[in-house]
C-alpha cells in the first residue's frame, strides 16, 4: 500500500515519532485557534466592551462544541482505528469501505450538530441561568454561528482521523495548519474596530464576540475546501462513492467501536457543563478564568494526544498484521518519554502560573484566581497525560470500553464531589474535585493496561 505510513517493521520509537510530532503539532494549532479567539476577545475593553463577560460568553458556547465532538469521536474513531487495522493488512477494498460509510456517519452526525445548535440555542444557554444579559448574548451568538456551519467541522475532524489511521499525520498537520494561518490573520479584523501593524492603524469590522465565530467557520471551510480538492487528486487514500462502497454493515463496525469513545465525551461535556453552571454564582472573572485556564492546560495534554493518536495508529496496524510483541514494546516506549514530560509540566504550571494568565488578564484579582486554578490542576497533569496515552493503546485494540467505562465512572464522580467539597472551599474545591479524579483515572487505566498485557504469557492470547 502507498498510502500509509507502515506502523508493523522499523525502528518502534522512530515510527511512533513519524506519527506522534505531526499530530503534537496539530494539536498546538488546534489549541491555538482558541487561544487566538481569546488573546483579540481579550482586546474588545478598546470597543467599551468587559473582556470577561465576552471570553465567559464564549466559554458557555464552547461546551456545546465540545459535546459536539462526542459524535465526531463516534465516527472519527470508529472510522479510524477500523482502517489501521485494515492498513496493517493491506486491505485497500476495506479501507474504501470503511471510509465511505464513516463519511455518511459523520454527515448524519454534523446535520443533528447544526439543527439544535441553531435552533435550540435558547435552550442550551439557559441551562446555565446567567445573570449577565450580556454573557448570555454573547454565548447565543457565538454558538449560533459555529453551528450554522458546523459540517465543516465534522468533516475536517473525519478527513484528519483517515489521516491518522494511515499514519499520515503529516498530512493533517499542513492541511490543518492552513486553516490556523487564515484564522490568525482574520480573527483581529473582525473582532476589532482598529488593528495596529506595526504603527498603521487598519479598521476593522469591530464585531467582538461574533467577530470571532466567524473567523473560526471561515477557517474551517477553508480546510474543508482543501480537503475536497485532494480527495479530487489521485493522491486521495480512497475514492468517494457512497453508492458503491457505503455499507451499514460497517456503519455498525464503526459504531461499535466509536460509541463508549462517544458516550464518554458527551458525557465528560455534560459533566463539565455542570460544572460550569456550578461555576456560574461566583462571577464572569471565575468563568472566564476556567475558559482560558483549559487552553493553558491543553499545553499538557497536546504532546499527549500526539502520542494517543500514533499509539492508536501503531496498535491497530500492528494488531491487524498480528506483530503482537511489537505493541507491548511501543506502549512502554511512549511512556520512557511522556512520564517525564509529564512531571514537568506539572512543575511549570504551578511556578508560572500567574505569569501564564497574565497574557489574557490584566485585573490582579483576575490574575489571583488565575493563579489558584493552575496551582490546584498542575498536580495531575502528569496523571491526565498517561490516560490519554494509554487510551489511544486500548483504542488501537479495538477495545474502546475499557478506557470509557473508567473515564465515564471518574468524571462522574466530580459532581457529587463538587457539591461537597465547594461548600467549604468554594470555586476552589470544584477545580480540587477536577484534578483529584485525573489523578484517579490516570492511575486506575494505567495499572489496568499494564495487568491486561501481563495477565497472560503471550499478548496474543489476551487479544483474542
Amino acid at each position: 500500500m502507498k498510502n500509509k505510513i507502515d506502523l508493523t517493521t522499523g525502528s518502534i520509537l522512530g515510527k511512533l515519532l513519524i506519527v506522534a510530532i505531526p499530530t503534537l503539532f496539530t494539536s498546538i494549532i488546534q489549541m491555538t485557534y482558541n487561544l487566538t479567539d481569546m488573546f483579540w476577545v481579550g482586546k474588545v475593553w478598546n470597543m467599551g466592551l468587559d473582556p470577561d463577560e465576552a471570553i465567559a460568553g464564549i466559554g458557555t458556547a464552547a461546551y456545546y462544541v465540545w459535546f459536539g465532538f462526542g459524535l465526531i469521536l463516534l465516527a472519527k474513531i470508529g472510522t479510524s482505528v477500523l482502517i489501521s487495522q485494515s492498513a496493517g493488512k493491506n486491505d485497500v477494498k476495506l479501507i474504501t469501505r470503511y471510509g465511505n460509510s464513516g463519511f455518511v456517519l459523520m454527515l448524519l452526525f454534523a446535520a443533528i450538530y447544526t439543527l439544535f445548535g441553531f435552533f435550540g440555542v435558547n435552550l442550551y444557554v439557559g441551562l446555565f441561568n446567567i445573570e449577565s444579559l450580556n454573557v448570555s448574548m454573547y454565548a447565543t451568538d457565538y454558538m449560533q454561528i459555529v453551528s450554522l456551519f458546523g459540517i465543516s467541522l465534522f468533516m475536517v475532524n473525519f478527513f484528519n482521523g483517515v489521516n491518522d489511521g494511515l499514519g499520515k499525520t503529516v498530512n493533517t498537520l499542513v492541511i490543518t495548519a492552513s486553516g490556523l494561518i487564515l484564522n490568525i490573520v482574520l480573527d483581529p479584523f473582525f473582532i476589532l474596530e482598529e488593528v495596529n501593524i506595526f504603527g498603521i492603524i487598519f479598521p476593522g469590522l469591530g464585531l467582538a464576540v461574533r467577530g470571532a465565530a466567524i473567523a473560526t467557520v471561515i477557517a474551517q471551510a477553508f480546510v474543508l475546501f482543501i480537503y475536497i480538492v485532494f480527495y479530487s487528486t489521485k493522491f486521495r487514500p480512497f475514492p468517494i462513492n457512497l453508492k458503491k462502497y457505503f455499507s451499514f454493515k460497517l456503519v455498525k463496525d464503526i459504531w461499535k467501536i466509536g460509541l463508549p469513545i462517544g458516550i464518554q465525551s458527551m458525557l465528560f461535556t455534560s459533566i463539565s457543563i455542570v460544572i460550569g453552571i456550578m461555576i456560574v454564582p461566583y462571577g464572569e472573572a471565575v468563568m472566564a478564568i476556567q475558559r482560558v485556564g483549559s487552553q493553558i492546560e491543553a499545553v499538557a495534554w497536546m504532546i499527549a494526544s500526539g502520542f494517543q493518536v500514533a499509539l492508536a495508529s501503531y496498535v491497530g496496524q500492528n494488531f491487524g498484521a498480528g506483530r503482537y510483541d511489537r505493541i507491548k514494546a511501543g506502549y512502554f516506549t511512549a511512556l520512557k518519554l511522556l512520564v517525564p514530560y509529564g512531571i514537568i509540566v506539572n512543575i511549570v504550571l504551578f511556578v508560572f502560573a500567574e505569569q501564564l494568565f497574565g497574557l489574557f488578564f490584566v485585573n490582579p484579582s483576575t490574575l489571583a484566581i488565575g493563579k489558584t486554578y493552575l496551582e490546584i490542576l498542575s498536580i495531575s497533569q502528569l496523571f491526565m497525560i498517561i490516560e490519554l496515552t494509554t487510551a489511544g493503546a486500548f483504542n488501537g485494540l479495538g477495545k474502546t470500553k475499557i478506557p470509557s467505562s473508567v473515564g465515564i465512572i471518574g468524571n462522574g464522580l466530580r459532581i457529587p464531589l463538587a457539591i461537597v467539597f465547594s461548600v467549604s472551599l468554594g470555586y476552589a474545591g470544584i477545580w480540587w474535585v477536577v484534578s483529584i479524579s485525573s489523578i484517579i483515572k490516570g492511575s486506575v487505566l494505567t495499572a489496568w493496561f499494564i495487568i491486561y498485557l501481563y495477565k497472560k504469557k503471550k499478548l496474543k492470547l489476551v487479544l483474542s
